[in-house]
């Protein structure tokens, strides 16, 4: 824990090194950045964090992890997010110039209530920045996206795309 909590940034006090590249990046491109995450600190708590910022630089989201993830398999992995981090409270629905977006993070894919609630909500895409280990893997993350097509169809349904007013290519994992 005092590991992540020395990579740990301020997000809300502007003192986070990624948070302010992500910044400048979008600004001077003009673009929509979904940030991955950033451990952060806030009120003597870590959370696992991803902001949104828009076009001109300012954070338009933040989502706070809501599912922590834990696995204990005996003899390769025991893995405990709540041992670090705080979970979320709020689903992060953010309006952007490319659509309504959902965020989760990483684990928070594997509970489609979630999926189906940004739907409910608008959401025209849900992202979900995401790193797996190496013991739940490859096919775990495949099924996962999968399972999640049904209730959200953005890439499949033009009349959807041509909301927007620049041109997207997707490749879909198969």
């Amino acid at each position: 824990m005092e590991t992540m909590r020395s990579y740990a940034e301020d997000i809300d006090g502007g003192r986070s090194p990624s948070v302010s590249m992500l910044s400048e990046v979008a600004a001077a491109r003009k673009i929509t950045i979904v940030g991955g995450s950033v451990p952060e600190m806030a009120s003597g708590q870590l959370f696992n964090t991803c902001c949104v910022v828009g076009p001109d630089g300012e954070i338009k989201a933040k989502h706070r992890k809501l599912h922590l993830f834990g696995i204990d398999i005996p003899g390769d992995i025991t893995f405990r997010e709540s041992d670090t981090f705080t979970a979320g409270q709020e689903p992060t629905v953010v309006d952007t110039d490319v659509g309504r977006i959902g965020i989760g993070i990483c684990h928070d894919i594997r509970f489609p209530e979630l999926a189906m609630l940004y739907r409910s909500r608008g959401a025209h895409l849900i992202c979900y920045p995401s790193a797996f280990n190496m013991s739940t893997g490859q096919l775990l993350w495949d099924l996962m996206q999968k399972s999640r097509f049904h209730y959200i169809t953005l890439l499949s349904s033009p009349t959807v795309l041509s909301l927007f007013s620049r041109q997207f290519f997707v490749q879909l994992v198969s």
